[in-house]
């Protein structure tokens, strides 16, 4: 039968039988059965028919490519969506948990989105990966203008994230927390995330070189950003790597907060314990690599707080507050704050203590210091620090009584 077909039909069949609809990314497979084309006319109806059909009610999973030419644009693997907002729109109309899959390409395909996305509950926005994918949108969002909305219940997973106009991408307040993996959000003028709620944040996720900072969490959020894994970066903003303003805590797993103004700042009295493990906190040009100006209660583990113009950790403590450096031999803190080099030392200090009390007993049990046991040296609260000290103390006026016990310290880098 294919032989009766003109060469034209003969073409438009194979094209259909082996790219689909016109040259999706996404493959559908297929085979045009043993003797070649059998009822090749009525076949070639049938395959467009079944590869571009409209979504079935249900259906799990819908696909967006914005460099498919051809027609009909149903969502279905063959015949895919040419925008991530019509991709997301099908899938909320098919009803239940869907997947929205976003191609990519190298270089990256850039989706210039006429507004921000929103990911709703149940729907999973999944680009072919952060080196492959952009998404590029500057439109209203709850506080500001962004690129991508990420409500509770919706995924955002492997994307390149970028607003000319604000932030990078917003996730909402709503709960279960939204969750934001495999992303790098970078190059927009506010900051690369902006965390209005609690939020699943990671693994893989970068948020540097952003106009404000990486990570914002606001002075009205609360609840728990969960920063998972280690292969996280919030680097090199021109605010703070991490700033948290609100009652929000912190769960921080790893990753790096250099060359920002400040690494990691908390400013907020948040209503739970901030636990930050592995962070990297290097090349900061403001007072510190971490600091915590509100008498927030801080569990640091395995961290290095090296190389800041000002010190490595910076902590006001106030109204019962307590900060945990290692406690014991069993519960070993495991920090670097110094080195016995004044190359890749902080400039001021590797840890400030300020208190309301008098005198404060702070145990600091198997961290690394300049000296073992660390200096320590009294310069009230707001004073400037004259010349380096591991430990730098005091209150309004300096304070009488060295207060870190350092035992089972060692000698850093």
């Amino acid at each position: 039968m294919l032989g009766r077909l003109t060469a034209h039909r003969r073409l438009a069949l194979i094209f259909w039988m082996t790219t689909g609809c016109g040259g999706a990314a996404f493959e559908t497979g297929g085979d045009a059965g043993p003797n070649g084309a059998t009822e090749a006319l009525g076949m070639e109806a049938a395959v467009e028919a079944s590869v571009c059909a409209p979504l079935p009610a249900k259906a799990t999973d819908v696909y967006v490519d914005q460099a498919f030419t051809g027609t009909p644009r149903t969502g279905a693997p063959a015949c895919p969506l040419l925008t991530i907002a019509e991709g997301i729109a099908v899938a909320v109309s098919l009803g239940g948990s869907s997947t929205v899959h976003v191609a990519g390409a190298v270089p990256a395909l850039v989706y210039k989105e006429t507004g921000p996305p929103t990911i709703v509950a149940g729907v999973t926005l999944q680009g072919e990966g952060a080196s492959q994918v952009t998404i590029d949108a500057s439109g209203t969002c709850t506080t500001t203008t962004c690129a991508v909305i990420v409500e509770g219940g919706g995924v955002l997973d492997g994307f390149t994230v970028t607003s000319a106009a604000g932030d990078g991408v917003e996730t909402s307040a709503s709960s279960p927390a939204p969750v934001v993996r495999n992303v790098n959000a970078t190059g927009s003028m506010g900051n690369g995330i902006m965390a209005l709620g609690a939020l699943e944040l990671g693994p893989n996720v970068s948020a540097s070189g952003n106009g404000n900072g990486g990570l914002q969490s606001p002075v009205t959020a609360s609840g728990v950003v969960h920063v998972v894994g280690t292969a996280n970066s919030f680097d090199n903003n021109a605010g703070n790597g991490i700033n948290f303003d609100g009652t929000a805590t912190l769960n921080f797993e790893g990753g790096s907060a250099n060359g920002n103004a400040q690494g990691l700042r908390l400013g907020g009295a948040a209503t739970g314990a901030h636990t930050v493990t592995s962070l990297t906190a290097t090349g900061n040009t403001g007072p510190g690599g971490f600091v915590a100006y509100n008498g927030q209660t801080i569990k640091l583990r395995s961290s290095v707080l090296m190389a800041n113009a000002g010190v490595g950790l910076l902590y006001n403590a106030a109204n019962g507050s307590t900060l945990d450096l290692g406690t014991g031999p069993a519960a070993m803190g495991g920090n670097t704050f110094g080195g016995v080099t004044a190359t890749g030392r902080n400039a001021k200090g590797g840890l400030r203590l300020c208190s309301t009390a008098a005198v404060v007993v702070q145990p600091a049990y198997g961290n690394d210091w300049s000296s073992c046991p660390p200096t320590q040296t009294a310069v009230a609260c707001g004073a400037t620090i004259g010349s380096y000290s591991d430990v730098v103390y005091g209150v309004g006026a300096a304070m009488a009584v060295a207060p870190v016990v350092a035992t089972a310290c060692a000698l850093g880098p």
